[in-house]
């Protein structure tokens, strides 16, 4: 009599943790399907809180976060053009307030990244079940959410070799390195600027993971699930650059 058939769940090994920060880069595929069998988020979540840290800390000495509020201001002409008509003894008393409050958010990243993963896992989680009826679950949205962040490590890099290759009045928090089109645009023109900036390489890496998550877990496709996510990102750039001028 013939052995029964066994399903692929049950013939695939289960991957290490290490295997799974490897493969999200080297075979994503490989790590989503796992979420199935270990939906933590954890490890991701430690290695991006890490890094992050690392960027603040470079920043604060580098930079510097009273210089980083200044460039902010410097890169909405709307928002420098309000403070010029601010007496000089508030102007240095705002930018004290936003700087104290800009440095604690930046050194709260640990706690803010598990309430971003939570929030972003919680739209996903939406986004599939109720919109192509699949029967994911919240953890493994979470899952998803911080694997999919992996490739912030990279970008984070990458900002803390712009801070030592330019000045620090030249340092654009919000869009440090030439990764996406919006970088190239005139901060005169913030909704170009803002809906070019949705096509920054490490939102499309990052939204092709969450496609691949939603195609393992979800069973749906990927490409229909890339269009979705896409789509919303550009909305939201849209919608926060108008509102930002």
């Amino acid at each position: 009599m013939s052995s029964p058939a066994v399903l692929p769940e049950e013939t695939t090994p289960a991957l290490s943790e290490g295997q799974r920060l490897l493969y999200t880069f080297t075979a994503p595929s490989q790590t989503m399907a796992d979420i199935r069998r270990n939906a933590g988020w954890w490890v991701p979540w430690l290695l991006i809180s890490v890094f992050a840290l690392a960027f603040t800390f470079t920043l604060d000495k580098r930079v510097g976060w009273d210089q980083v509020m200044e460039n902010q201001i410097q890169s909405s002409p709307k928002a420098a053009e309000r403070m010029e008509k601010v007496p000089a003894d508030q102007r240095e008393k705002i930018l004290k307030t936003q700087t104290s409050v800009a440095r604690a958010i930046g050194y709260a990243t640990p706690v803010t990244t598990v309430i971003y993963i939570a929030i972003i896992g919680a739209i996903v989680l939406g986004i599939f079940n109720f919109g192509f009826g699949a029967k994911l679950k919240f953890g493994q949205a979470m899952s998803i959410t911080a694997y999919s962040m992996l490739p912030n490590l990279l970008q984070y890099l990458l900002m803390i070799l712009m801070m030592f290759l330019i000045e620090p009045d030249q340092f654009n928090i919000n869009n440090a390195v030439a990764t996406n089109p919006g970088y190239f645009v005139a901060a005169t023109s913030p909704v170009l600027k803002g809906f070019l900036g949705a096509f920054d390489v490490f939102i499309i890496w990052q939204l092709f993971l969450l496609s691949v998550g939603a195609e393992q877990l979800a069973k749906v496709k990927k490409m229909n699930a890339f269009i979705t996510l896409f789509v919303m990102v550009v909305l939201w750039k849209l919608a926060t650059s108008a509102l930002g001028s």
